[in-house]
């Protein structure tokens, strides 16, 4: 008898395993016994996740415990032992050690010399213009960007250097920090970017595809932003450092060069297939130790511990955060929210342009709150579905979304390069606000020109299929 009931027990699992497994192969989403979606499940789960990052919660016991309370007034009979499989799940990816070894990364280029070398490089190349500290200042940190693809580490490695150079030549301390702000957010834009590898993750897309997407758009907004910076200086009486010396300016590119070559090869290699994004960031570490170490001679092999405990630490907060969006997002689908919001998207919205610029704005406002990281992992699994209903290419909604995102970096009240640039500037951050619209503005007509052109985001993907 015993015998029996235990083989109709492993045939009802087997049958479930296949019922659940063609579910998933129909595009199914399982509810799990979740009750039918409403808007109050949104506004309740949402809603309590605001009610306690405004309480002061880190970002990612805000997301642990918004998920754990709507389990537990919405579900029937789910195990809570599933938030810990969740956890293990958001972290359990190869592509996901692209982001602990770029921020190593980071650490390594700010502590070996490279960051000082690129800052030196872009004063003489541009540093002669009127404002042209200025437009050094975001020139050093698209270069630093196209190497670590994280904001504050860019915002802090260059404005470490860049704003006591613009207080020195009689720039007004919260402007010299508001540009370095803005300077910083072309991180997560111009590849390789964190950002972009965490978009990837979430939607299935190539890394590769998106670092292409982000290349034209970070370089196209970055020139809108020197442009309108240059404007700003001339008309704040900001002249350039000196004159342009062609010699100068080519024996200090031979002096930056190593530091130049690390974007060619990360990029170079993961284009040529030589090798994986992932592998790309492992190689981008050792290259910055190399030169570090053995070329520059700016970094002590006592030092590496400690720059590499500070990387990893950096690197373990932003896994953390990874790890709960994805309780967090898979709470969110299988309570049916997605399908929900693109249903109502695309029964009340006709256009996919109209659909985009909602994105936005709703990114725009998410940004003022939330750090880019939790807002792209949150938003990501809410929006793509109705993007795929809309044919909108993926790659160009990435870019989009992450884009959109980095504009909340240098925003009030949670912009993390603001308040790196008030502390490596030494500014408090009531006197770098005032100089904030203009650039802010700047990059949102950037963003709307992108969203109208899509093809300065899909032409370099499209090319190298």
């Amino acid at each position: 008898m015993l015998y029996k009931d235990i083989r109709k027990s492993i045939t009802d699992i087997k049958q479930r395993r296949k019922e659940v497994a063609a579910a998933a192969g129909q595009g199914k989403l399982l509810r799990l016994k979740f009750r039918e979606v409403t808007i109050m499940d949104l506004v309740i789960l949402v809603g309590s996740f605001f009610v306690m990052l405004f309480a002061g919660f880190p970002i990612a016991f805000a997301l642990l415990l918004s998920a754990l309370l709507y389990m537990v007034m919405f579900s029937s009979g789910v195990p809570l032992i599933i938030i810990a499989q969740q956890l293990l799940k958001g972290v359990d990816s190869f592509t996901l050690l692209a982001i602990p070894f770029f921020v190593i990364a980071g650490c390594l280029m700010q502590s070996g010399g490279i960051s000082r070398r690129i800052v030196d490089f872009a004063k003489k190349l541009v540093g002669w213009m009127p404002g042209g500290l200025a437009v050094v200042d975001i020139i050093a940190s698209m270069i630093f960007a196209a190497m670590t693809g994280a904001g504050a580490a860019t915002t802090a490695a260059v404005g470490g250097i860049m704003i006591p150079s613009m207080e020195e030549e009689g720039y007004d301390g919260g402007f010299a920090s508001a540009i370095q702000a803005m300077g910083g957010i072309f991180g997560p834009i111009i590849p390789p970017s964190t950002l972009m590898v965490l978009f990837a993750v979430a939607s299935g897309e190539s890394v590769a595809d998106m670092f292409l997407g982000g290349l034209l758009p970070g370089l196209f907004l970055g020139l809108l932003l020197i442009i309108v910076v240059v404007f700003m200086c001339i008309r704040k009486g900001y002249k350039g450092s000196g004159s342009f010396h062609l010699m100068e300016a080519v024996k200090s590119f031979g002096s930056a060069i190593w530091a130049l070559l690390a974007p060619v090869i990360i990029l170079g290699g993961i284009y040529s297939g030589a090798f994986t994004p992932t592998e790309a960031s492992a190689a981008c570490c050792f290259y910055c130790l190399i030169v570090g170490l053995f070329i520059y001679r700016e970094m002590k092999i006592k030092d590496l511990f400690k720059i590499v405990y500070a990387g990893v630490k950096s690197a373990a907060g932003i896994m953390f955060i990874v790890a709960a969006t994805q309780v967090f997002g898979w709470v969110i689908t299988r309570a049916g929210i997605p399908q929900s919001i693109a249903k109502m998207f695309t029964q009340n919205v006709s256009s996919p342009t109209v659909f985009m610029f909602a994105v936005c704005l709703i990114l725009l406002v998410a940004g003022c709150f939330i750090d880019a990281v939790p807002a792209l992992l949150i938003f990501a699994p809410i929006f793509v579905p109705t993007a795929q209903a809309y044919n909108i290419n993926l790659v160009y909604f990435g870019v989009i979304m992450v884009v959109t995102l980095c504009i909340g970096l240098a925003t009030p009240p949670v912009g993390i390069n603001l308040y790196v640039a008030s502390s490596v500037g030494g500014q408090p951050v009531h006197k770098i606000i005032p100089h904030l619209p203009i650039p802010l503005i700047t990059i949102a007509v950037g963003t709307v020109m992108l969203i109208m052109i899509p093809a300065i985001t899909t032409f370099l993907p499209m090319m190298a299929k």
